[in-house]
């Protein structure tokens, strides 16, 4: 009998414990939807993000209310929230082994991966890469207005002005873009192409698309010159774009070094980690080979290497450069310093009217380079108001 009630008593407290099991399982689902909505908020009481993501400022809380002041203050959240890169990478990690699109990053044919930089927000790479939308001829003056009064405003302090754009890496390797996306492609001519050639044709601006010197180092070397999983051009792109920078302006007069970029002058260099974070995948990085003897000084690196100086008295060129840039201006550093005497790289966060005149009369440079990528092309929409007369 008192076997029975053991028994009876050990039967009662597994189905208790089931039940018990089977309340917390129902409650599961509920429980991870809650950890994942509100972890941010309990975790920014305490703590905030603050790595800089794609050699970019965060985002800044919006402090005056206006009707942009939700947007302003999502994308302000979005950036800085605690945790973000921990989660972002484990769920990208997710993403990429169920072979699912994570978000900003688009997975592509052969281990290549793009950016979908609409979504940070960050520009349109897609928009770009599918040559459907272009500028209206309104925006074209717009620009064209714009970028003259960049010139104007430069030639009149004795500065000579000059813009250069790196091609999405989406233009570049579209063989690699998802058959999906190919197919909605209309024109490998893009609205950046089309927006350089009515610039180049009815300004006065000196103006370079790297596009075309890139694609004829693509052809004649068995390297890749954008990075496979990473958003960016690696040191063998940006030396072909130093290239086709020095031979432009080489014919203005300026005596900037020029070699021809060749196999013998490429090395490996390591790894670098994806900006797009592909499961933690490391791409190869090289190294190029150009006056690797010079003894570059670095006079200044303020804001997180977003304001830079660098001076090189062994250069040929004894000019000062300023450039405002953005991440693709980093790969263009390395050959810039051995070119000219002294350089400055400001981020393109310092392109405001009273921050640049501060800067021009602190440095006092002999040219200036706006160097961007083509997904930010739309900023000289802007330039009318940036470098129009003061009221």
């Amino acid at each position: 009998m008192q076997i029975m009630v053991v028994s009876f008593r050990g039967i009662m407290m597994i189905k208790k414990n089931l039940k018990n099991i089977f309340v917390w399982y129902r409650l599961l689902p509920a429980l991870v939807f809650v950890y994942w909505v509100f972890y941010p908020f309990v975790a920014n009481l305490f703590s905030s993000n603050a790595e800089l993501l794609d050699n970019r400022p965060l985002k800044t809380k919006p402090t005056e209310l206006s009707l942009d002041f939700p947007k302003e203050f999502e994308a302000y959240y979005n950036d800085t929230f605690a945790g973000r890169k921990r989660l972002l990478k484990k769920y990208g990690k997710i993403q990429y082994k169920l072979g699912i699109d994570n978000g900003i990053t688009i997975l592509g044919q052969k281990g290549w991966a793009f950016y979908d930089s609409a979504k940070v927000p960050d520009g349109y790479t897609l928009i770009d890469y599918f040559g459907e939308v272009r500028f209206s001829e309104d925006e074209l003056r717009q620009m064209a207005q714009g970028i003259e009064k960049a010139r104007a405003f430069y030639a009149r302090q004795g500065i000579d002005y000059i813009i250069i754009i790196a091609p999405n890496k989406e233009a570049m390797y579209s063989e690699f873009m998802p058959e999906r996306l190919q197919k909605q492609r209309k024109s490998d001519k893009s609205r950046m192409d089309l927006a350089v050639e009515y610039l180049q044709q009815n300004t006065k601006v000196k103006i370079i698309n790297f596009k075309d010197a890139l694609m004829a180092a693509k052809k004649d070397l068995p390297m890749e010159i954008y990075f496979p999983l990473d958003s960016h051009w690696n040191e063998i792109g940006s030396y072909v774009g130093y290239t086709a920078m020095a031979k432009y302006l080489n014919k203005f007069g300026y005596h900037l070094p020029v070699k021809k970029i060749s196999e013998d002058m490429i090395t490996v260099a390591g790894s670098q980690k994806s900006d797009l974070d592909v499961a933690g995948i490391k791409d190869t990085n090289y190294h190029v080979a150009f006056f690797d003897d010079m003894k570059i000084q670095c006079l200044k690196n303020e804001d997180n290497g977003f304001m830079m100086v660098f001076e090189n008295p062994q250069a040929k060129e004894k000019k000062t450069l300023f450039m405002i840039r953005d991440s693709f201006g980093v790969g263009l550093m390395p050959y810039l310093n051995k070119a000219f005497q002294k350089t400055i790289y400001a981020h393109n966060k310092y392109n405001k009217r009273e921050q640049l005149e501060a800067l021009i009369k602190e440095y006092k440079p002999d040219i200036m380079v706006d160097e961007l990528v083509e997904r930010y092309f739309d900023r000289f929409l802007k330039y009318n108001d940036l470098y129009g007369d003061k009221k």
